[in-house]
């Protein structure tokens, strides 16, 4: 008889699947990597809103890292109401806009499930500098729709120079069927850039965002 794989054979046989380190799944869950270790040599098994945070992360079902059932979400599912939005780096998003996205989006291995209404175009990226403190913070993971068209006051996901950055939409005019706007920062270190001085692409608004707590 073929000897049934562990929780911690499963798990590590899915993250290598998916090309994560240990670190990776160690940082999106919120705990040490030396836990995640300690799941994958079966010394403890993941529990709680760490199971389900792991079982997002590795894009299956928590009943089959601990048992074995049900099967493995080797695509994105988008059933019942829920959104499959793929995690993407910053440097992936700021082509988002472009005839890429379906390429990033075939490529994509990490992916977080919202039951919000979203578009098809919606993403998600993880937040990197400092400059929306002391509302969001590095490490937070945003969602954003680029369907949907920024009011005042909306946190927006956008191309500026080669950058992507979060920021706070303020509309400032008009002019000729042309909106003039201004994106903002929460943190006064960082500048208040301009429409009208430089070109912004507006790649989102902000639908959601979640924060893991480290533990």
């Amino acid at each position: 008889m073929m000897k049934k794989e562990s929780a911690g054979e499963r798990i590590r046989s899915r993250r290598k699947a998916l090309k994560l380190t240990q670190l990776v799944v160690a940082s999106g869950i919120g705990v040490s990597h030396v836990a995640v270790s300690q799941w994958e040599k079966d010394e403890t098994v993941p529990r709680g809103e760490n199971l389900l945070r792991l079982a997002e992360l590795l894009q299956c079902t928590a009943a089959w890292i601990i048992d074995g059932e049900g099967e493995v979400f080797a695509a994105p599912l988008n059933v019942s109401g829920v959104s499959a939005l793929p995690l993407i780096t910053l440097a992936q998003a700021a082509a988002w806009m472009q005839e890429q996205r379906l390429l990033i989006q075939q490529q994509a291995t990490r992916f977080l499930y919202s039951n919000s209404r979203l578009s098809e175009s919606a993403l998600a990226i993880t937040l990197e500098d400092t400059a929306m403190q002391p509302d969001y913070r590095p490490g937070d993971t945003l969602i954003f729709d680029p369907a949907v068209n920024p009011q005042p006051g909306d946190v927006v996901l956008a191309h500026i120079n080669g950058e992507v950055l979060v920021r706070i939409y303020r509309l400032m005019a008009e002019q000729h069927d042309e909106q003039i706007f201004s994106l903002r920062p929460l943190n006064d270190d960082f500048p208040v850039q301009t429409s009208s001085e430089k070109k912004i692409e507006l790649i989102g608004t902000m639908m959601e965002m979640r924060r893991y707590r480290a533990r």
